[in-house]
């Protein structure tokens, strides 16, 4: 409840103390009878440890007015409409086992979702200068002492007894920082080769509570978009400013506005505090210089242990904000992994590390994705772009050629073969998001005519087989946002 008391103050229930962020009511005679409900039970456990008793959690919801509170509980079913993994169900996209909690199974439409948007990055990142690697999977616990990482996220951690050395742990990754310094370090590198962009988008393993696992948005296996760039101090501003401009180009693609979040240094960091004074500073220049203040937030104690970070906020449909990516500006890593570089002087020099994603994690990007297009995807990214649905078995030659010449021009293409009848099959092809439909009849068996259905509106459209396929491919491969018939016939996004 907004209006009714906003200063923070100090909840106390049966000797139970908390500092709270309010808003508070002295008493429950305040709370208006019809802008209260309650809205749903769960189970948590005492300070989040799994080896205590669970306790019953009561969630409710609190307005100023049944007006608003009716507002919300609208906002909260579309949200379930919405869920990604209603979607992910319906759409054929993925899965969960009970074998392997948090970690996704990805089955071929999916799959398809995930390579098309990581095929995107290749592209944009090959363009600006990056360089793809990949790293093994499993590391002794000295490189995660050496990181900083068994101090500060050992907790969070698959971990297994080393076979040769019981006092030991391996440990699955968690983040990919360690290796880009391993990489680097491979051999001697001069000023001449900096900025170094070192990107990869490895698997990662993080032991997440069983009661955060959350579809694809809190997962335990993910991948991340990420990269690694070795700069001296002077290419900073520039180098972060051209990665703002990437996070511009990819967001604006799927129609996403976004903000970002300035984390400072969190009470456990690595490091001098004149090092972290300066790596803030610089950061909050660049925001301050590049937006209004309304485009970014300031946020102490958010930082990484070893840098602070911009983090980049998502704004959906339903206007739910997301943490996705980040940027990360370290002094400190470099450092502990004995990183150098040979400076204009020929001396040696410990270069300075910006750790960015701009998907974040590509398992969360998915669902949000899902989420905020309701399964109806950008025509470039559908699992399926065209499916046909041939009238009878007397159409199906007609529609296989059909089929050919789409798949000729790299379009993603299905027959839907005549079991059942047409509505069926239309209805079919409408639960998985298909953006382009075409119906084979005699009509267009005889003809060189063909009747495209399009998208959610029922659009119809009648061209030449040719000038269709073309239309279609020019809609796919444009990163349009939409099927081209809700876009003005032909507009390119």
């Amino acid at each position: 409840m907004r209006s009714l008391n906003p200063q923070i103050s100090i909840y106390r229930h049966s000797g139970f103390f908390d500092l709270c962020s309010g808003p508070h009511v002295k008493e429950a005679s305040e709370i208006p009878i019809d802008g209260f409900k309650v809205h749903r039970f769960a189970g948590a456990y005492w300070k989040g440890d799994e080896r205590n008793p669970m306790l019953q959690r009561i969630y409710a919801l609190c307005f100023e007015s049944k007006e608003i509170l009716e507002k919300h509980l609208k906002s909260l079913k579309e949200a379930k409409k919405r869920d990604h993994r209603l979607i992910g169900k319906e759409m054929d996209l993925f899965f969960f086992s009970d074998d392997a909690p948090g970690m996704p199974y990805w089955l071929p439409n999916g799959l398809q979702i995930y390579e098309e948007l990581i095929s995107f990055w290749r592209k944009e990142h090959k363009k600006r200068g990056y360089k793809e690697i990949s790293s093994p999977l499993i590391h002794h616990q000295d490189m995660w002492e050496v990181s900083g990482h068994w101090e500060h996220f050992r907790d969070e951690m698959f971990l297994m007894r080393n076979p040769k050395n019981p006092d030991k742990f391996l440990g699955m990754k968690p983040m990919n920082c360690p290796d880009a310094m391993v990489v680097f370090n491979y051999k001697k590198r001069s000023y001449r080769e900096l900025p170094l962009r070192l990107a990869d988008c490895d698997s990662l393993h993080r032991f997440e509570k069983s009661g955060a696992l959350h579809g694809l948005l809190r997962v335990r296996r993910f991948s991340q978009d990420d990269a690694h760039i070795f700069l001296m101090q002077s290419q900073i501003k520039q180098e972060i400013n051209n990665i703002l401009d990437l996070v511009d180009r990819f967001y604006a693609i799927f129609g996403l506005s976004y903000s970002f979040r300035l984390g400072l240094r969190p009470k456990k960091f690595v490091g001098g505090s004149a090092q972290w004074d300066d790596a803030e500073e610089i950061l909050l220049q660049i925001l301050k210089n590049r937006f209004v203040s309304e485009k970014f937030s300031i946020d102490p104690g958010e930082g990484a242990f070893y840098g602070p970070k911009i983090d980049i906020m998502i704004e959906d449909s339903l206007g739910r904000k997301w943490q996705m990516g980040s940027i990360q500006l370290d002094f400190q890593l470099p450092g502990r992994f004995g990183c150098k570089f040979v400076n204009q002087q020929g001396a040696d020099e410990v270069p300075i590390v910006i750790h960015r994603v701009i998907y974040g994690s590509m398992e969360r990007f998915i669902g949000i994705l899902l989420e905020h297009f309701a399964g109806r995807l950008p025509p470039w990214i559908a699992p399926i772009q065209v499916a046909l649905l041939p009238v009878a078995e007397r159409h199906s030659e007609r529609c296989a050629q059909f089929m050919s010449l789409c798949e000729n021009a790299g379009l993603r293409v299905i027959e839907m073969l005549p079991k059942d009848r047409i509505p069926a099959r239309i209805r079919m092809a409408e639960k998985l998001k298909i953006p382009f439909v075409v119906v084979f009849g005699d009509k267009e068996a005889a003809s060189d005519l063909i009747s495209l259905r399009i998208g959610k509106k029922q659009q119809h459209l009648s061209l030449s087989i040719i000038e269709l396929i073309e239309r279609v491919r020019r809609n796919c491969s444009s990163l349009a946002l939409v099927p081209l018939e809700e876009m003005g016939n032909d507009k390119e996004a």
